[in-house]
């Protein structure tokens, strides 16, 4: 298994992409993990970003996984931080050597056209309000996938999407970084969006800056 996309952010922060392309078995042949998922397109996504994540730290127990209260896993005692992603096709992993990252990966969809009042606050719609359709379903979607790795990065529950991220600016190139403002509770604090737009996605990884 060829990894799809590999990234080197900088010296400690690392993200790879797989482009999913095998059947079930195979992942289960390879990850002999237990997994209770009836669907198979949503069971391979589950293997596969793990087998994903075993190829970049293989020294990392997957039967020592377990969820964080907000959904991300963890494994205790290692010497890293790491953060998983997937969508309909593809696998995605971020690994920092010394401190908490996030990742997500979407595909450019009109579906998130429905959801876009959950995530965008009236400064972000501004920015993309004036742009070619196409052009803003591509922010969008940018949007949704930093938003989602600032949560990952952020790792505290009871967040406002709208209210307490604030993406301070669009994508404007196919690849590159932005900043980000994450505003809750008693904590204020800029991050660093990494982003790549793909074929038919968008991936951002969130770490602080």
């Amino acid at each position: 298994m060829p990894f799809f996309y590999q990234q080197n952010i900088n010296e400690t922060r690392h993200l790879a992409i797989w482009s999913i392309t095998e059947p079930v078995s195979f992942f289960e042949t390879d990850v002999k993990l237990a997994v209770d998922i009836q669907n198979e397109e949503r069971k391979i996504q589950h293997l596969a970003v793990r087998l994903l994540f075993k190829l970049m730290m293989p020294q990392a127990d997957l039967n020592k996984m377990v969820m964080a209260d907000n959904g991300k896993p963890y494994l205790q005692g290692v010497p890293f931080h790491f953060s998983f992603s997937h969508c309909k096709g593809y696998a995605a992993v971020a690994v920092s050597d010394t401190d908490p990252i996030g990742i997500d990966i979407e595909i450019i969809h009109p579906r998130i056209l429905k959801v876009a009042h959950k995530f965008l606050n009236e400064a972000e719609k501004g920015m993309i309000e004036n742009l070619p359709e196409t052009d803003k379903l591509k922010q969008m979607a940018f949007f949704w996938a930093a938003k989602e790795a600032m949560y990952k990065q952020h790792e505290q529950l009871g967040i406002d999407f709208a209210k307490d991220f604030n993406v301070l600016e669009i994508a404007a190139k196919e690849c590159g970084q932005v900043f980000a403002q994450i505003s809750h509770k008693q904590i204020d604090k800029q991050v660093c969006l990494d982003y790549h737009f793909g074929t038919d996605y968008v991936c951002v990884t969130c770490f602080t800056n």
